[in-house]
């Protein structure tokens, strides 16, 4: 120390100076990577959720439609010809979403299908067919070679039983992998993401990216199986089948009447990638330590301390902001071509271009989650949203014994539009509708499009008097639309319309739907274009 010179010991100052502002570079580094971790473990839990919603939607499709073939499928059944054209066209009208579907007897044995067949076909040893024989409900089985078609897929089946609950059948349809695949891969992936779809036994049923060679393969990763067996969602790390490290998150879709879950999601991002960013940044940030180091040195050295130090505060209180939240944080220096000047420059424009990718991201999660509830076409809410409402709105209902009450309706017909004016009229009339439900809703009701040409209207706090004259309202706005579609007039658009209460008819919201449903199926037989309210004796719910 003493054989240095004033500017020597000016300058080692400035080193010793420049360490604890490098050490805490390092920590805030440190403490970066540490969020990255935590980010990227979120950003994968709502990964894999998001994909589970949109293979439970796939699901509930399917469900909708056996609930729905099943009315019926047993009048089918007794003419086979007849019965095979119907499915056929259904199978047709997927778009490929299924290779097959049809009816088996009761003891398995295969009665009717969309694809022909060759000697006895007999399932009765398939897990679908098994569960919604003995419980009676919509059932999910496991990957499968099909016996028909020999397709690889997955079968769903739907109890088929006459009024007293006896068994009659079994509607079952086999969702096509391949299809299934394509409708993965809308699913957004960050950059390295994979995401796989399995059933109950770790069989693969879909990967994005695509590796066709695995599908049908059972997973190699013990991992993997490890965590399908606890069958819960799940957060985990392991090595991949290309040995890279991967964390995982696994989200489970649907439940069989027995309590197993049939399916799983599974998302998963190499840990390289999670902390490419964070590692860049603290190199960035010792780097910019290390330079603005020097300049202060070469500024004590010339006597430039002044200037010196103000723009490196100015620096620091920026960059101490923006690890805040505030990115609305600017140097604002003036311009100069002098290091100091363009470093804060540098830093206003990612500042800059860190808020604008805040606002980007949070405009993207609130369209994505108006997605996630709203029906593209009508733009009412969907059935997604209609369950977690109900549920939420029978709860209230029930600490502050209020009525609820549910209007499901339909437009009579519908299927006159499609094949007479085109799918454009169909879309047209069912647009329409959704603008007079709109106009008839209070801003405390929900109104969805609860399926194909179905709707439903939620009324909090109301009675069945309000009930009844909203419908009327609805139906008759419904009555005097007069819809033009490429210049042709459509002619007269009817519905009818179902009305059940709660807790009058139903004690929950499952119930309470399916009383509405029976009473417009009465109002339809009663010749369509009327509301009419649920009837039953007391111990029917």
């Amino acid at each position: 120390m003493q054989t240095l010179s004033t500017r020597g010991r000016i300058a080692l100052l400035v080193i010793v100076s420049a360490l604890p502002a490098l050490g805490l570079s390092i920590y805030n580094g440190l403490e970066r990577w540490s969020q990255a971790e935590l980010s990227a473990r979120e950003d994968l839990k709502r990964l894999a959720a998001l994909a589970a919603r949109q293979q439970e939607e796939t699901v509930e499709s399917v469900r909708q439609l056996l609930f729905t073939v099943a009315k019926t499928a047993d009048s089918l059944a007794r003419e086979p010809k007849a019965c095979q054209e119907f499915f056929k066209r259904l199978v047709t009208a997927s778009g490929g979403l299924y290779h097959s579907m049809g009816v088996h007897g009761t003891d398995g044995t295969l009665i009717c299908d969309a694809v022909s067949w060759q000697d006895t076909v007999n399932v009765n040893d398939r897990r679908y067919f098994r569960l919604a024989a003995q419980t009676r409900k919509f059932s999910i089985g496991d990957y499968q070679v099909g016996r028909a078609t020999g397709l690889k897929g997955i079968n769903f089946g739907f109890p088929v039983v006459d009024g007293e609950e006896k068994l009659l059948g079994v509607v079952f349809a086999a969702l096509n992998l391949a299809k299934l695949n394509e409708l993965t891969a809308r699913t957004p992936l960050p950059q390295g993401g994979r995401l796989t779809v399995l059933d109950q036994n770790g069989i693969i049923l879909a990967r994005q990216p695509l590796e066709a060679e695995l599908i049908g393969e059972r997973a190699r990763n013990p991992r993997i199986i490890e965590a399908l067996r606890k069958k819960k969602d799940y957060l985990f790390e392991a090595d991949d089948t290309d040995g890279v490290r991967h964390l995982f998150a696994m989200e489970r879709v649907g439940v069989n009447p027995d309590g197993g879950v049939p399916i799983y999601v599974l998302a998963g991002v190499p840990r390289q990638i999670i902390h490419t960013d964070s590692n860049k940044a603290l190199f960035q940030t010792i780097a910019g330590i290390a330079a603005a180091t020097l300049l202060l040195m070469l500024g004590a050295w010339y006597g430039a301390e002044i200037a010196v130090l103000r723009k490196l505060r100015a620096l620091l209180g920026m960059t101490n902001r923006i690890r805040s939240g505030d990115l609305a944080a600017r140097t604002h220096f003036p311009h100069g071509e002098e290091e100091l000047s363009r470093l804060g420059h540098a830093l206003d424009d990612m500042a800059q271009e860190l808020q604008r990718r805040d606002a980007e991201l949070k405009q993207a999660l609130r369209e994505l989650s108006e997605q996630v509830i709203t029906d593209p076409l009508t733009g009412l809410h969907n059935r997604r949203y209609l369950w977690d409402f109900l549920a939420r709105e029978l709860l209230r209902a029930r600490r502050a014994v209020l009525p609820v009450a549910a209007i499901l309706f339909d437009i009579d017909h519908f299927k006159r539009f499609n094949d007479t004016w085109g799918h454009e009229a169909g879309d047209l009339v069912l647009k329409s509708v959704a603008g007079v439900v709109k106009q008839n809703v209070r801003g405390s009701d929900i109104a969805c499009r609860y399926g194909g040409e179905e709707f439903i209207v939620i009324l909090s706090e109301a009675t069945l008097t309000v009930a009844i004259e909203r419908a009327e309202k609805i139906r008759r706005g419904i009555q005097h639309m007069e819809l033009v579609c490429e210049g042709k007039a459509l002619g007269p658009v009817t519905a009818s319309f179902g009305i059940a209460l709660y807790p009058t008819h139903a004690r929950d919201e499952e119930t309470l739907l399916r009383a509405a449903d029976q009473a417009l199926y009465l109002a339809k037989q009663g010749g369509r274009n009327r509301v009419h309210v649920y009837h039953a004796a007391p111990s029917s719910f």
